[in-house]
């Protein structure tokens, strides 16, 4: 990936976030249904097109992402400066909605599925899919 885009998510990330206001608006907006596994939230960056697409002589690495998302700021600024560094393209993979990396700018890929079975065919997916050699 080019390093510019790694440069310019670097001074994007901060420990302030703003308030999830969906817990207090939810009683007063009747379009409100249940969360559910097949229900995807909307995306908290907008990709541009060049920015998703993956050069051919890429290097990928991945990231899984676990459940606390209170150390994705730490982790954030490190991972930027590594793909920098080392001229890679990053993928998070969560299984969570939120991981806490997209308000940054990083390319998050969900895994998803009931049992551990699915979950990790829908991994091993991402993995061919990216390339993806090495998963931290």
């Amino acid at each position: 990936m080019d390093p510019t885009h790694w440069t310019s998510i670097l001074p994007r990330i901060a420990r302030h976030d703003a308030d999830d206001l969906d817990p207090i608006l939810a009683p007063h907006d009747p379009r409100r249904g249940a969360p559910g596994r097949d229900l995807f939230p909307l995306p908290e960056a907008v990709l541009m097109p060049e920015t998703a697409q993956k050069r051919a002589d890429a290097v990928c690495v991945g990231l899984r992402a676990g459940t606390d998302a209170s150390d994705a700021v730490d982790r954030a600024m490190r991972l930027a400066a590594f793909a920098a560094e080392r001229d890679v393209h990053v993928v998070v993979l969560a299984e969570t909605d939120r991981s806490g990396f997209e308000r940054f700018g990083f390319r998050v890929e969900r895994i998803a599925g009931e049992t551990p079975e699915q979950r990790g065919a829908c991994e091993a997916q991402l993995r061919r899919f990216w390339n993806l050699d090495l998963v931290l």
